[in-house]
This record gives C-alpha cells, structure tokens and sequence, in this order.
C-alpha cells in the first residue's frame, strides 16, 4: 500500500497504482482547461471511473461499498468526504458525480431486483448515471402505446433541460407524468444517443464543463421495466428533501476551493501581513468549517433515518428539517465567502486569468437550486408545528 493510499479513506476501493488523492490532483490541475467551452469531461470522468469511485456506489450486493445509500454511517460519511474533496477539485466534476450517487439511490429504494442488477451492470460497464428533473418545453410526459403489436409500451414526448453530462452519462433517471396523473413519476432511460442532444443550449457562465444542455425524449419507446417505483415515489421523505446534503457538501468543497485561490494570490503579492485581509481569510475559514460540520451531522441523520424502516414521521420531519436549514446556510456562507474574495483581491477577482475567477463563477451558479423561497418556508412551517406541539423551538 502507498502512502497516499494509507491516509485515503477511499483507498480501498482503488487500484493501487492510481490512488483517488492523484486522480483529484489531476482533476484540479485540468480544471481551468475544462472550463473551456466545448470541452469534453471524458479524462476526468475516466480517471474516477479507474479508482472505482461510481462502483463504489453500488449497493454491496452489486460489488459496490453503498456510498450515499445510508445503510452505513461509515459509507455515509465515506460519501459526504469525496463529495467536499471533489467539489475541491472541480465543482463541475462534482457535479456530475453528485447525479451518479442520486441516481443509484433512487433505482436502489424503487427498482425491483431486476432494476437494480440491471442498472449495476450498466455503472460496471463504465457508465456513469444522472437524474434530470428539469422540464423543458413541452415537458417530458408519456403515455401506453395504443398499438396492437406493443400494447405495453411506454411512448414519450417532451425534453430535459439542464442535463448534465450529455455525452458521458448513459442512463438518467428523469420525471415525468404518465397518462392523466399528477403525481411525478420516475424511469431510467438509455441517454446516450447524441442526435437527440443540444450541448449548444447551455449558455451559462458557471459550470460550463458539465454540459448540461438538453436532450430531447419524443419518440423515444420504453417498456414498463424502465419505470421506478409508483406515482409519488420521487418526494417520498426523507431522501428528496433530505438528500440535498450531498449538493451542498460539494459546494462547500467549491467554497474551500475559492479561499485557497484567494489565499495563494495575496501570497503571490506580499499582502498576507495586512491584517484586514487576515481577518477575512480567518472568517471564510471559520464559516466553512462551522458549515461542514453542521451538515455532516445532518447528513448522517437523514441517511439515518431513511434507512430505518421503523422510523417515526417524527423523526424524519426533523431531518428534513434540519437538511433544509443546512442547505440555507451553506448557500449563506458560500455567498459570504464570494463576498470577501471580492473584496480581499478588488479587480483581481474578476481577471480570467486567475484561478478565483472561474471558482467564483462555478460556486455562483451551483449554489442557485430550484424554489429556495418554498423550502425555507417548508422548514419555518415544520418549525412553529414543533414549537406548538412541544412548547418551544429548542
């Protein structure tokens, strides 16, 4: 065993020439080259693939370690790690590994058997999974063939936005409505056809080396073995609410990432004795530190509970709660951070030919999540139900 690999908490599920602290090295050294337009993540994603890291999200009976799947506390926090140390790395890269350990998730706690076998071979095979919830127009809807000759199949019509990974991620769970119902639905479908892609379409100035432009679905035919679980089944608590713990891990990697850019560059100009800029670099610290040790306790109390079977509606509206408290401060104190890397280096913040450029822009986009406003009001609505029923907040 190497050295690096006798410190890696990962080095088990590495092959022993190329231990996971070299593949991130490697990835964060090409991060700003990935930053370009039209380039294409292949090597990184290749370079995880080698160090085993999307296998080691398989379930254990698939020859994975269960990283992300909460059975295990270590597995969890085995999770919570790689999502900070990649999002270090490559908040893109992070990205999109944060959507392989999602989608393996998701088929795990609503396939059947047969799913989740099949879906382990796929990830076997090299391919990395995704989750694409994002609707664009006409959102994604299918509905039973009326054919004679394929009276069970799935026909769909519609597109995805914002579907990260296009041309590298093989199979995405996605949402959509079946027939007349409300309810969302899930299946994992085959994503890798590139004339149904629009990498073109994704014209933010952040996270540009994911990809995620959008993929059209209409004519694309499925059968009843590609749905996962039944209508509903996506916001099932704790884990859709609950599981916004790993994003926010990998934003705090990006946050960690952009004070040490800022650290090395007033190095690099003699200004680190000044003792304003040693105040705003202790507060940056000291905030990402309180944030990452808050949300792995909440982490671990959300895997926790959706592991146990006989949890009480009790205890998993506390985690939800308390993962959605966590998300809020993480993007509190990431905002915070953007704040005084500006401030500390004024006009060298936004040159793009310094590394704190490109980090501001990725930790920028990645921390917007869809409906902020509804989930703080979701927590403040789950906080004065608990004060009334036990006489306060705390």
């Amino acid at each position: 065993m190497t050295a690096d690999m006798a410190t890696d908490p990962l080095s088990h599920t590495l092959l022993p020439h190329i231990p996971l602290s070299r593949a991130l090295a490697a990835i964060e050294a090409g991060a700003a080259a990935a930053d370009r337009e039209g380039w294409d993540l292949g090597p990184e994603i290749g370079r995880l693939r080698e160090v085993g890291v999307f296998t080691a999200c398989l379930p254990p009976a698939e020859g994975g370690l269960g990283l992300g799947l909460g059975r295990d506390p270590q597995a969890t926090r085995m999770a919570f790690d790689l999502l900070l140390r990649l999002g270090r790395a490559s908040l893109p890269v992070a990205r999109l590994v944060e959507g392989h350990i999602d989608a393996v998730k998701l088929v795990t706690l609503h396939g059947s058997r047969a799913q989740i076998a099949e879906m382990a071979a796929g990830v076997r095979a090299g391919g990395p999974l995704g989750v694409w919830g994002a609707d664009d127009q006409p959102p994604l809807t299918a509905e039973w063939s009326a054919a004679a000759d394929a009276p069970h199949r799935l026909s769909f019509t519609g597109a995805k936005r914002f579907a990260s990974g296009l041309g590298l991620v093989t199979q995405a769970v996605v949402t959509f409505r079946l027939g007349q119902e409300t309810a969302t639905r899930l299946a994992l479908l085959p994503v890798a056809d590139r004339r149904r892609h629009r990498r073109q379409d994704w014209r933010a100035a952040g996270m540009r080396a994911t990809a995620s432009g959008r993929h059209d679905f209409t004519g694309l035919e499925a059968g009843p073995g590609a749905l996962l679980g039944g209508p509903g089944d996506y916001q099932r608590p704790p884990h859709f609410d609950g599981g916004i713990w790993r994003y926010c891990a990998a934003h705090l990697g990006g946050a960690q990432a952009l004070i040490e850019a800022w650290r090395r560059r007033l190095d690099a100009r003699r200004r680190l004795d000044d003792p304003f800029q040693l105040a705003r670099l202790a507060r940056a610290v000291g905030l990402v530190q309180a944030a990452v040790s808050r949300l792995e306790v909440v982490a671990l109390a959300v895997e926790a509970a959706g592991a146990d079977t006989s949890a009480s509606a009790t205890r998993i509206d506390a985690a939800v709660t308390d993962a959605l408290l966590a998300r809020q401060l993480v993007e509190d104190v990431c905002v915070e951070v953007l704040r005084l890397s500006e401030a500390a280096l004024g006009t060298d913040a936004h040159m793009t030919d310094q590394p704190v450029e490109r980090l501001r822009r990725d930790l920028s986009l990645f921390i917007r999540q869809a409906a902020p406003d509804a989930r703080l009001v979701a927590a403040g609505r789950a906080l004065a139900g608990r004060a009334a029923r036990e006489g306060g907040l705390w």
